[in-house]
């Protein structure tokens, strides 16, 4: 019987890790999922930003709604005639007003000003009309302006189609004669702006109304009354009498009729 030992071959120490169970740590799930729905609503709050801003860009661009109008390119005083070169364009938003597209440019040449129009002034219908003496019907007229102290009318003004009596003491030829209150004229006011009436009529009626004027610019203790249409001047006339008394040249309720001499009259 020998005595044999037998060999036995080392066990080889298991591998580091092998074997052992996964645990999984607390939390580590739940940050996952978490990073995914932040990320989302990371993207979805991105879309809506840029939704937000393209809306807002293209309401903009609907308010923003620009087209090319007429400006003047100098300054046009009153009643000067228009010319092309007196006009330039200029894109604008200028939402309910009314202003003239440059396709219309022709119509406003040979117009002249309403009123004084500065440099840079974007032209609307109403600052340009056709002149006066234009017309076959005024081929036979003249232009005027006159001016009356507007302070002078009820109310503190005059206005277009008014219908005026001129009231004033004129200076005789007596010096030591004190001139009464009589009636100077009456005139329609064909077109008023501030204290300058213009009339477009014939060269008789114009010397009728510069010499109204005139008589009432010199007279002292003036004063204008407004008419109704339907009073006659003569029955100013024949109240307030004076020597000349001068109708308005289209006054068709005036009859003729005595003119009281001068200092007969009762001051108004």
């Amino acid at each position: 019987m020998s005595n044999v030992a037998h060999t036995r071959t080392p066990k080889q120490p298991p591998a580091r890790g092998a074997g052992r169970r996964q645990v999984a740590l607390p939390g580590a799930t739940r940050q996952k999922s978490d990073g995914g729905v932040r990320g989302g609503l990371l993207l979805l709050g991105l879309a809506l930003v840029v939704a937000s801003g393209g809306a807002f860009w293209y309401i903009l661009r609907g308010l923003d709604v620009r087209e090319e109008y007429l400006v003047t390119t100098r300054t046009i005083q009153r009643w000067e005639i228009a010319e092309l070169s007196d006009f330039g364009i200029v894109e604008a938003n200028i939402g309910d007003a009314a202003g003239v597209p440059p396709q219309f440019a022709e119509v406003m040449v040979g117009r002249w000003a309403t009123g004084r129009i500065p440099t840079g002034t974007l032209v609307t219908p109403g600052m340009f009309q056709q002149p006066p003496l234009s017309g076959e019907e005024d081929a036979d007229k003249v232009l005027i302006e006159v001016s009356l102290p507007t302070g002078e009318a009820p109310g503190g003004e005059l206005s277009t189609g008014d219908k005026i009596a001129l009231f004033g003491a004129e200076a005789t030829g007596d010096e030591f004669a004190e001139p009464s209150v009589g009636l100077i004229g009456v005139l329609d006011l064909d077109f008023v702006r501030g204290q300058d009436i213009t009339y477009v009529v014939t060269p008789a009626e114009a010397k009728a109304i510069q010499e109204v004027v005139d008589r009432y610019t010199a007279a002292s203790d003036r004063r204008i009354w407004k008419l109704g249409f339907e009073l006659p001047t003569q029955e100013l006339i024949d109240l307030y009498g004076s020597v000349n008394a001068t109708r308005a040249p289209d006054d068709v309720f005036a009859e003729p009729g005595p003119i009281l001499p001068s200092g007969e009259g009762v001051s108004p």
